[in-house]
C-alpha cells in the first residue's frame, strides 16, 4: 500500500468517525430524554400509558436500527440490553442476564477500562474510549466506545448506556501502516544510497549513508541547506530544475552534480529528486536519492580523455601544437581555471611556459605574460626536480607556491618523464581548495606517459635542427680548441716544467755551496724562491688536471663511493685533531672513478685546510632524490663570507692563497659536477663552518 492510498484511507476514517460521533451524541440525548420521560409518565399519570407505549415503541425502533452496537448496563456492569449489532459483535444472546462487561474486557486493557469507568461516574460520560475486547468465542477485537449515564427524575444515575463501534479493521490497517512505515525507515536508514528529505531548500531528514558521504552528523545535517552542501558551479542548474518542480511543470528529475564534503573535498553524484504534493498539488517536500558516481565517472572520463589526447596529437611533430592540444583537453577534463605546459631547458636550468589555457591564454594562442622559472623554484620547479607528481589542496599553506597571474588555492602538477629525464611539466590550478583528487593525478600521470615519447621526438627535432645549423662552426672551433689544448699541454709539460726544475736545482746548489756564507735574511729569501717554484709547479699540474676534465675522456663504471672515501683517507693527510665521519653509507653510482675521486678529494682537502678548531670534524651525507643524489660535505672551519660563494668556483680564485693552494681545486670540482648534469652550492657561517652541497644525476 503506497503513501497516497494510506493518506486517502486515513482521511476517510477521520470523516467517518466524526459523523458517527455526531450521530451517537444525538442518539444518546434522545434516548436519555425518552427514558426520563417514560419514568415520569409512569409515576405522574397512568392515563398517559398509551402515549408511553407509543414513545417506548419509538425508542425501541431507534434502538433496533442503530448500525453500531448499543448496550445498556447497570452501574455494576451487568448488561441489561443489547441491540442486534451488539449481539453480532460480542457473540452473546440479547436475553443474556448473567453477562458482565468485565468478562468482555481484554486483560491488558483492564486498568485503562477501570479508569474510564471512574471518568464516566465522575463526569457522566466518556468519549472515544479505545480498547480491546474478548468475544464469546475468545476472539480479540478493537472497539471505540462513547458512553453516558442514565439518570432518574431526581437526576441520580441508575444505569449507563454506550455505543460500541468495531474498529478492528481500521486498527489493523493502522498497524500495517505503522509497520510499513517502520520497514520503510529501515530500508532508508540501511540504503547504500544517500537519501534526504528537504523543505524549502532545508535538509529536514537524512539517512546514515548521506551523512557518511558528506562527513556530517545527523544534527549537523539538519542545520544545512542544499546550497550549503552543493558545489557552487552546479547549484544554478539544480535551482532551474527545482523551479520547474515548484511550478508543477515536472514531478521529478535526475541530475548529475557535485556535493561538497565537510572537509572541503567533493564527489560526483547521480541525484534523483521526487516531489511530494498535497491534495491541492502544492509541494510538501522533496525526496532525493543520491548515488556516488565519482569513480564510475572518473573512469569514463579518463578513457575519453586518453582517447581524445591520443587522437589530437597523432602525427603532430611541432612541440607547440602538441602542448596546445594538451592544455585544451586537460582543462576540459578537469574543469580547471588554468592549465599551463612547461618545457625544461637544461641549458639554462629553467622551465619555460609554451602553452596555456584559461586566463593565461590570449586570442591568438599566445601565453599571456609568459614566465620562466629556475629549476627547483616553485611547486612546478620542485616537481621538475623530483620527477614526482603532486596535488596541493591549499596553496596558501605551501611556501613554494608562486603567484603567476593570480592566486588559486588548488594545484595539480605532473612531470612529463622520458627515460628517467623530466622533459616538461603539466600544471593546472583551480580557485577552490581541495578541488583536485588522486584520480585526477592518476589520469594526468597516464596522459604525461602517453605524450612523453612524442614530446621527446618534437624536442629532438628542434635540437637536431639547431645542432645541424651549428655543427660546422662547432666542429671547426673544436678542432682549433683541441689543437691549442694539445699545444698548450706540450708547452706546460715540457717548456715550463723543465726550466722550473732546473731553476729549483740551481737554487738548491747555491744554497748548499754558500750555506755558511748567507746571512739569515738571504736564507729566508732563498726559501721563498723554493716555495714559489713549488707553487708554480703545482699550478701547472692543476691546470693540466683542470683541462683534462672533459666528457670525451670520461668512462662509466660502477663506483662504490665508500671505497673511494677509504682511498682518499689513505691519500690525504688528516691531522690528529680532525675526524672524518659518514652519516650514512654512500651509494654505488655509475661514473668515472677518477673524476669522482677528484671531486671528493678536492672538497675534503679543502675542508682540512681551513679547519681552525681544536677538534675538527668533517661530515659526509647523502640523500636519494629519485632522479639524482644530493651529497653534502660539512666542516667546522673558518667559514666563507656570502659575497665569495660564487667567486670560489672560478679558476685561479682562492680566498687564502697558500703554499699548496693554486685557486683551481674548486673550479675542478665545479667542472666535474657539471659533467654529471649536477649543481653545486654552499651554505656557510663565518667562524662556525661550511657545507658544500652538490648533486649527481643518476646515470643508467
Amino acid at each position: 500500500m503506497n503513501d497516497k492510498k494510506i493518506a486517502i484511507l486515513e482521511r476517510a476514517l477521520t470523516r467517518e468517525r466524526a459523523a458517527r460521533k455526531q450521530a451517537e451524541l444525538i442518539l444518546e440525548k434522545k434516548s436519555a430524554d425518552l427514558f426520563g420521560l417514560t419514568q415520569q409518565l409512569k409515576v405522574s399519570n397512568t392515563k398517559l400509558e398509551e402515549l408511553l407505549t407509543e414513545k417506548t415503541s419509538q425508542i425501541q425502533e431507534v434502538f433496533e436500527n442503530i448500525i453500531d452496537a448499543y448496550v445498556v448496563m447497570d452501574l455494576k456492569g451487568n448488561i441489561l440490553k443489547m441491540n442486534d449489532a451488539a449481539v453480532d459483535l460480542f457473540g452473546y444472546e440479547s436475553n443474556t442476564t448473567s453477562l458482565n462487561v468485565i468478562k468482555l474486557i481484554y486483560k491488558e486493557d483492564f486498568e485503562y477500562a477501570m479508569l474510564s469507568y471512574k471518568e464516566l461516574i465522575k463526569n457522566g460520560f466518556f468519549s472515544n474510549y479505545k480498547a480491546r475486547i474478548y468475544t464469546k468465542n475468545k476472539k480479540i477485537k478493537w472497539v471505540q466506545i462513547n458512553a453516558s449515564l442514565i439518570l432518574n427524575e431526581h437526576k441520580k444515575p441508575i444505569a449507563a448506556q454506550g455505543i460500541v463501534r468495531d474498529i478492528t479493521e481500521a486498527e489493523n490497517a493502522a498497524t500495517i501502516i505503522k509497520e510499513q512505515k517502520r520497514e520503510l525507515e529501515i530500508i532508508v536508514d540501511n540504503s547504500s544510497f544517500g537519501i534526504i528529505l528537504t523543505q524549502f531548500g532545508n535538509i529536514v531528514k537524512s539517512n546514515e549513508a548521506f551523512q557518511n558521504l558528506l562527513g556530517y552528523s545527523e544534527s549537523e545535517m539538519k542545520s544545512l541547506t542544499i546550497k550549503d552542501v552543493s558545489f557552487a558551479k552546479d547549484f544554478p542548474e539544480l535551482q532551474r530544475y527545482l523551479s520547474k518542480l515548484d511550478a508543477g511543470e515536472i514531478d521529478d528529475f535526475i541530475i548529475n552534480k557535485r556535493y561538497r564534503k565537510k572537509n572541503g573535498d567533493y564527489f560526483w553524484s547521480k541525484t534523483s529528486v521526487n516531489a511530494v504534493r498535497d491534495q491541492e498539488g502544492n509541494i510538501k517536500c522533496q525526496v532525493a536519492i543520491i548515488e556516488d558516481i565519482t569513480a564510475r565517472r572518473d573512469e569514463k572520463l579518463t578513457i575519453e580523455m586518453v582517447n581524445n589526447v591520443a587522437k589530437s596529437i597523432l602525427g603532430k611533430t611541432d612541440i607547440n601544437e602538441i602542448a596546445w592540444e594538451l592544455t585544451s583537453n586537460i582543462s576540459e577534463y578537469l574543469g580547471s581555471d588554468d592549465c599551463v605546459i612547461y618545457i625544461v631547458d637544461y641549458n639554462t636550468n629553467s622551465l619555460e611556459q609554451i602553452a596555456a589555457h584559461g586566463e593565461k591564454l590570449t586570442g591568438e594562442k599566445e601565453v599571456l605574460n609568459r614566465i620562466s622559472l629556475p629549476l627547483g623554484s616553485g611547486i612546478v620547479g620542485r616537481v621538475a626536480n623530483t620527477g614526482i607528481g603532486e596535488v596541493i589542496s591549499d596553496t596558501s599553506l605551501d611556501e613554494h607556491y608562486i603567484v603567476d597571474d593570480r592566486r588559486r588555492y588548488s594545484e595539480i602538477t605532473v612531470p612529463i618523464v622520458f627515460n628517467g629525464k623530466v622533459l616538461g611539466v603539466i600544471d593546472s590550478e583551480h580557485y577552490d581548495k581541495s578541488y583536485f583528487t588522486k584520480a585526477h593525478l592518476k589520469t594526468l600521470t597516464n596522459i604525461a606517459q602517453l605524450v612523453a615519447l612524442q614530446l621527446r621526438n618534437a624536442i629532438n627535432l628542434i635540437e637536431r635542427e639547431k645542432t645541424e645549423a651549428q655543427n660546422r662552426q662547432l666542429l671547426k672551433k673544436l678542432e682549433i680548441s683541441n689543437n691549442e689544448l694539445e699545444e698548450y699541454a706540450h708547452i706546460v709539460s715540457h717548456d715550463l716544467k723543465s726550466p722550473l726544475r732546473s731553476i729549483y736545482a740551481l737554487v738548491d746548489w747555491i744554497k748548499e755551496d754558500n750555506e755558511d756564507l748567507f746571512n739569515k735574511e738571504t736564507t729566508q729569501n732563498i726559501g721563498l724562491i723554493e716555495s714559489t717554484l713549488e707553487k708554480m709547479e703545482q699550478l701547472i699540474i692543476d691546470v693540466l688536471e683542470y683541462s683534462s676534465v672533459t666528457s670525451e675522456r670520461t668512462v662509466s663504471e660502477a663506483v662504490d663511493l665508500n671505497d673511494v672515501l677509504s682511498d682518499i683517507h689513505q691519500i690525504l693527510y688528516f691531522p690528529d685533531h680532525i675526524k672524518l665521519s659518514l652519516k650514512k653509507k654512500l651509494p654505488i653510482i655509475n661514473a668515472d672513478r677518477v673524476r669522482v675521486q677528484q671531486l671528493f678529494q678536492n672538497l675534503i682537502g679543502n675542508a682540512i685546510r681551513y679547519i681552525d678548531k681544536d677538534k675538527g670534524l668533517i661530515e659526509i651525507d647523502v640523500e636519494d632524490k629519485n632522479l639524482y643524489y644530493l651529497f653534502s660535505i660539512t666542516d667546522n672551519g673558518v667559514g666563507i663570507e656570502k659575497k665569495f660563494h660564487e667567486k670560489i668556483f672560478k679558476i685561479f680564485q682562492s680566498l687564502k692563497k697558500g703554499k699548496v693552494s693554486s685557486g683551481i681545486g674548486l673550479s675542478i670540482v665545479k667542472k666535474i659536477v657539471d659533467l654529471y648534469d649536477g649543481r653545486i652550492w654552499l651554505e656557510s657561517v663565518v667562524g662556525q663552518g661550511t657545507t658544500f652541497y652538490f648533486t649527481l644525476r643518476k646515470q643508467k
